[in-house]
């Protein structure tokens, strides 16, 4: 059972009008609370969700330049964004 006392609550909150900046930023703290996740796990913790987040981290490291994006564009060089068609149903 959990007490008030050791529960945690994580909240993340972005500001910006810029969607590639948030998504950045929360790709970011994703990657950086996956990371706590797995690094406070049993080494043999094989659970679903250990899988998902061993997964999710690697995807996630495999894309730096994308999680960077707010130093990129502040340094003037932002990654142009790719044409991106509309979902029509």
């Amino acid at each position: 059972m959990t007490t008030p006392e050791s529960t945690k609550e994580y909240v993340i909150s972005i500001s910006t009008s810029d969607l590639r900046k948030a998504i950045a930023q929360l790709g970011s703290n994703l990657y950086d609370l996956l990371e706590q996740s797995l690094m406070t796990a049993d080494e043999e913790d094989e659970s679903d969700f250990g899988r998902f987040a061993r997964e999710t981290l690697n995807v996630l490291a495999s894309h730096p330049e994308q999680l960077s994006y707010d130093a990129d564009a502040e340094s003037g060089d932002p990654e142009p964004a790719e044409d991106i068609e509309p979902f029509v149903d």
